[in-house]
């Protein structure tokens, strides 16, 4: 069937998806799985206000950074605060 699907299989999707293409959606239904496993992670609930915060940092990050990689805006946020608010240590 491998061998079968790899010397005639793309070209016979091609063919049922323009000659019928209600089969081919059912076939490419049926090759879907069933059960999917979906992982969620909870790092803590966020309230209200910091669910806030976090849409406007990102609205933030879209508007000012445009393409820029996020990760990357958000290593110069945290330098930039970090050297704003820094303590000054006095000996």
């Amino acid at each position: 069937m491998l061998d079968d699907w790899t010397a005639h299989g793309p070209g016979v999707l091609a063919e049922v998806r323009a000659k019928d293409p209600s089969t081919y959606l059912r076939v490419a239904f049926n090759t879907l799985p069933k059960d999917v496993a979906i992982s969620i992670e909870n790092r803590g609930p966020l309230d209200s206000k910091e669910g806030r915060y976090l849409r406007r940092l990102v609205d933030i990050i879209r508007v000012a950074a445009g393409e820029a990689d996020p990760m990357l805006v958000l290593d110069d946020i945290e330098q930039h605060l970090r050297g704003r608010y820094a303590k000054n240590i006095t000996l």
